[in-house]
């Protein structure tokens, strides 16, 4: 059985969940959807956390799972898909308040709000964020292709080099059920032109035709990085030869690339970037039970 956004709502409560069902909740249905706010520090930064402000305490109710959730910093977030649904602040202007992601609410669609206008809360004086630091550009005797951006998920156990400056790429966001939840802003380099740091430390979501898989950090949830797998090539044999030929190139062409999350670039400043925006919405999205 599934469940949809149009039969799944109770007439007085709003329904939410990580991207894969894991971990749901309920919140009342007359919250604020737009008392919104930001939050500077770099978690919040490289997850893209929308905070719904105004949940009062006892009004989130979880419905599933709670166990699936990771803790990291505060913030919790799927151990399965990655989704990040709720955080607390210990100190600062967001002390003691029930922070809610409302990217996890069904029914939100960023591109129908003005994210820039939100207020951002600026980072806990106590931010703690320690990154190792950065690779030798040689290796072995041997001249490595210089590093135009240096990324990394939030706790540092997961890293990139992209080889090629952002400007000469394209950049996509759409808002589909898993990028809402991701805050997924992507970039498309060749496999060539980035250096991989710390893959082991991630644990990969695939989901509906598992053509791609999305790399999140074991230990802070960040997700950094995707892996492109794409259909059996065989899939291709039933077309004829000429129109084989064309689909395959770009199948091919898909299979080299590896996608990045620009948000887990340190050294980009997301909000001044000329960002892409394909409205394809959550049609299609369901929950099974």
């Amino acid at each position: 059985m599934s469940t949809s956004p149009s039969t799944s709502l109770q007439p007085k409560q709003l329904k939410g969940n990580c991207h894969c069902g894991r971990f749901r909740f309920l919140l009342p249905a007359n919250l604020d959807l737009d008392n919104l706010i930001t939050c500077a520090c770099t978690l919040c930064s490289k997850l893209g956390c929308l905070w719904l402000r105004g949940v009062a305490t006892g009004a989130f109710t979880v419905t599933r799972k709670e166990e699936s959730l990771v803790e990291y910093q505060g913030l919790r977030f799927c151990g399965n898909c990655g989704t990040a649904v709720t955080g607390d602040y210990h100190s600062g202007a967001l002390k003691g308040e029930v922070l809610v992601n409302v990217r996890a609410v069904w029914g939100f669609n960023p591109f129908e709000h003005d994210l820039g206008s939100i207020t951002q809360i600026p980072a806990p004086a106590d931010e703690v964020r320690s990154l190792p630091s950065l690779l030798p550009s040689s290796v072995e005797g041997e001249t490595a292709p210089p590093v135009a951006h240096h990324g990394s998920c939030h706790c540092g156990k997961v890293r990139v080099e992209l080889l090629v400056d952002i400007g000469t790429l394209e950049i996509k966001e759409d808002n589909c059920s898993s990028c809402v939840r991701n805050a997924y802003i992507g970039i498309y380099p060749t496999k060539s032109q980035v250096r991989i740091h710390g893959g082991d430390n991630t644990f990969e979501y695939l989901y509906g035709r598992k053509y791609n898989g999305a790399a999140h950090c074991r230990t802070c949830g960040v997700l950094v990085f995707n892996n492109v797998y794409g259909p059996p090539v065989s899939v291709f044999d039933r077309l004829p030869p000429e129109r084989k030929e064309k689909v395959l190139a770009t199948y091919w062409k898909n299979l080299a690339m590896r996608p990045l999350n620009v948000r887990a670039l340190d050294d980009v400043d997301v909000g001044a970037l000329k960002v892409q925006r394909e409205d394809e919405g959550t049609e299609g999205y369901a929950l099974v039970d």
